[in-house]
């Protein structure tokens, strides 16, 4: 390699990191800097309203569940959930007495007969009841800001439930019709992005009719009685409460709210990850290096809105040193 061409990259090196060249002294690329936090501020805090905005927007519909924590806390608790479900399963079927237990048989339902043994339940993986606790999960957290009652949210998990156990009795009597829906719905080319949830629902419920299909509906009592067995176990998981309201002399109203650990695991998540989508990713200078998934890119703290052109240089500096 010529001297010509090593000198040249040299440069190059040198006006990337700030030095010499293109910044003659700290005060020039000072300015720089100055610039960098005051575009990195705009699009923080572009991006802090963008986010909050979509949690708002979920919230007024009751959709709570589609935002980024709410896909967090299912993913979190749902193992746990499953092995509370398959515990009682259990005990159900060696004859243990529990409150509410014999609603748990309707949850049978909901299983595939590959679960079965002549009519004896395999309990060898607690994931087997994995979208039983999704669906709970799944209203239970949609209902944390909406001031439900606990008999609404009872039946709107039983009729979830039911809407699973519908599905698995298609799925064992119409097996070709399941597997052309299914794939569909799991395709690449499925690009339904609002309200996917409930779109999957309609078109089990469309093919599902079409079928023909013989399904004796659950009672509203039962219904209800196994609604709030689930809700129990959202309650021993720490997510939700129940807590009766007075709203007039000889009126009483149990509602559903969330717990201080379930608000507070909100508070911290959305704090953590509200800045890291900003409006827009291009910067004005070369981004920083990332070491761990909050440290990077950006010059400015993304928790700390005095942030300085001084102590960021300073702190650049320092890094390139070492």
């Amino acid at each position: 390699m010529s001297t010509n061409n090593q000198l040249e990259q040299q440069i190059q090196e040198l006006v990337r990191v700030g030095v010499g060249g293109k910044y003659r002294t700290d005060k020039d690329y000072l300015k720089l800097i100055a610039d960098e936090l005051i575009h990195e501020q705009f699009m923080m805090q572009g991006g802090i309203t963008r986010y909050r905005k979509q949690i708002t927007d979920a919230k007024s519909k009751g959709q709570e569940s589609t935002t980024l924590y709410g896909i967090v806390i299912q993913q979190k608790y749902i193992t746990l959930l499953s092995e509370q479900i398959n515990k009682d399963i259990k005990s159900l079927q060696e004859g243990g007495a529990g409150n509410r237990h014999t609603a748990l048989k309707l949850l049978c339902q909901c299983l595939p007969k590959s679960a079965f043994n002549d009519g004896v339940f395999l309990d060898n993986d607690p994931s087997i009841w994995d979208s039983v606790s999704l669906v709970i999960l799944k209203n239970s957290i949609d209902c944390v800001s909406t001031q439900s009652t606990i008999n609404k949210l009872a039946l709107n998990i039983a009729q979830g439930l039911m809407m699973e156990a519908r599905i698995n009795t298609f799925k064992d009597n119409e097996k070709e019709s399941y597997n052309k829906v299914n794939r569909y719905l799991n395709s690449s080319g499925f690009k339904q992005s609002k309200n996917k949830y409930r779109y999957k629902r309609n078109v089990w419920v469309y093919f599902i009719n079409k079928s023909k299909l013989v399904f004796d509906n659950w009672e509203k009592s039962d219904r209800l009685h196994l609604g709030v067995k689930m809700i129990n176990y959202c309650e021993q998981l720490g997510l939700i409460t129940h807590r009766n309201r007075k709203l007039a002399r000889n009126k009483t109203v149990c509602y559903v709210e969330a717990t201080e650990k379930l608000i507070q695991e909100i508070d911290n998540f959305n704090i953590r990850n509200e800045a890291l989508t900003p409006t827009f990713l291009p910067m004005i200078s070369p981004p920083l290096d990332w070491t761990s998934p909050f440290s990077g890119g950006y010059y400015g703290r993304k928790y700390n809105e005095t942030n300085k052109p001084e102590e960021t240089l300073n702190a650049l500096q320092s890094n390139k040193s070492k």
